[in-house]
């Protein structure tokens, strides 16, 4: 007798190879063993300790040296200047700091990004 039941419209069609294992369990019923295939939603993110600092400022050094001279006479000209600098400083970020999966203590076998 199956005490637990476990049912969603969404995830009937990912359930595989279902059955009920044979090992002992140490309790008064067996353990139902399934596997789930489909797609899993990852979230990504970028760790800041684990950027390549150095590849940072050579990168960021070679944008900037490179850049065009620009005439910040009015407060417009320093506004696109400010929206440049930080705009490198984007690229260069996310250049050398690789977007990772969160550790969420599972592993998955197959992933879907």
């Amino acid at each position: 007798m199956i005490d637990i039941t476990l049912e969603s419209y969404g995830l009937l069609e990912s359930f595989k190879n279902l059955e009920v294992s044979s090992e002992p369990s140490l309790l008064d019923h067996r353990h139902i063993l399934f596997s789930l295939e489909g797609s899993v939603l990852v979230c990504l993110i970028r760790n800041p300790r684990d950027t390549n600092w150095d590849s940072f400022r050579e990168g960021l050094k070679c944008i900037l040296e490179r850049g065009s001279e620009t005439n910040m006479k009015d407060e417009a000209a320093l506004g696109l200047a400010v929206l440049s600098v930080q705009q490198v400083l984007i690229w260069a970020y996310e250049d050398n700091c690789p977007l990772q999966p969160v550790k969420t203590g599972k592993t998955f076998s197959e992933v879907d990004i």
